[in-house]
This record gives C-alpha cells, sequence and structure tokens, in this order.
C-alpha cells in the first residue's frame, strides 16, 4: 500500500523556509501598520496568520515524527510567531467589523 503524501511541510530545510517567511509577513505587516496603511495590514495579517498556522502544524507533525532533527527553537518560535500573528489577524477583523 502507498503511504499518501502529506501536504504539510516536511524536512527542516523547508520548515525553516516557513518560518522565515512568516517571519517576514510579520515585518510586512509592522510596516504597514506603522505606515498607517490599514487595510494592507488586515489584509497582510489574515494572509500570514494562515501561513504560519500551515507552518506551525508542519513543524509540530515533524517534530512529533523526527524528534532529532526539529529543535524545540524552531517549534516555539514559530507557535509564538503564529500566536502575534493571529492576534493581529484578530484585531484587523475587530477594527474592519467594528467590534
Amino acid at each position: 500500500m502507498e503511504r499518501k503524501k502529506s501536504p504539510l511541510l516536511r524536512g527542516v530545510k523547508q520548515l525553516n523556509l516557513g518560518a522565515i517567511v512568516s517571519g517576514i509577513g510579520f515585518l510586512l505587516y509592522l510596516g504597514a501598520a506603522a505606515l498607517n496603511r490599514r487595510g494592507a495590514a488586515g489584509a497582510l495579517a489574515l494572509a500570514f496568520a494562515a501561513v504560519s498556522l500551515y507552518v506551525f502544524a508542519s513543524v509540530a507533525a515533524e517534530r512529533r515524527r523526527d524528534r532529532e532533527a526539529v529543535s524545540y527553537n524552531l517549534l516555539w518560535g514559530q507557535g509564538a510567531l503564529a500566536a502575534l500573528l493571529c492576534l493581529c489577524a484578530a484585531a484587523a477583523l475587530r477594527g474592519r467589523l467594528g467590534g
């Protein structure tokens, strides 16, 4: 029986690249927010929150599969980044919905 391909990122190189993309997304969000571009900041927060959660799920799955390859630094760092981006996305949605 063939093993199904996982849609998650695999390998340390892909996981590190995903974490870098998430970090760049957070910096782009901060830049847009600092320039008072609320629409752009909200869109960036929503998009990169989804990316960051995807990368976090990939890191957690890979950590479960191979504890030696994936460090706690990557796991906890990506988790913190995902939490920050999700909070920013929630704030952007709340501001847009007038709550």
